[in-house]
């Protein structure tokens, strides 16, 4: 049996087999995030001086490593500057496993 529910954008799937559940899985109805979009989202949010975005997934959009100078990071903690690239990015970190992130102001 198969049995689909939609909740706040997921649809959630529970394959059962002999009345035991033997996968449950979420599939995201939105498309995952690419190198192209994370870094598109960050020059539109911040005033970037240089930007670095790799999929470090293998290529499907699981985990990222992103550089980014921008002078909104100017005399902010690293802490306030990578809330900063979280908030901007906040739909596409929902949905991720993994995320780096290293932030600098311009020098």
């Amino acid at each position: 049996a198969v049995v689909s529910t939609q909740s706040t954008g997921t649809i959630l799937r529970t394959i059962a087999y002999r009345g035991t559940s033997l996968l449950s899985r979420a599939v995201l109805s939105t498309k995952a995030p690419t190198e192209e979009s994370i870094a598109h989202k960050l020059r539109t949010g911040l005033t970037v001086r240089d930007i670095a975005v790799s999929d470090i997934s293998g290529g499907c959009g699981a985990m990222f490593q992103i550089q980014v100078v921008a002078d909104e990071f100017r005399g902010k903690r690293p802490l306030a500057q990578h809330k900063m690239v979280k908030d901007i990015l906040r739909e596409d970190v929902a949905n991720m496993h993994g995320l780096t992130i290293k932030t600098e102001a311009p020098s």
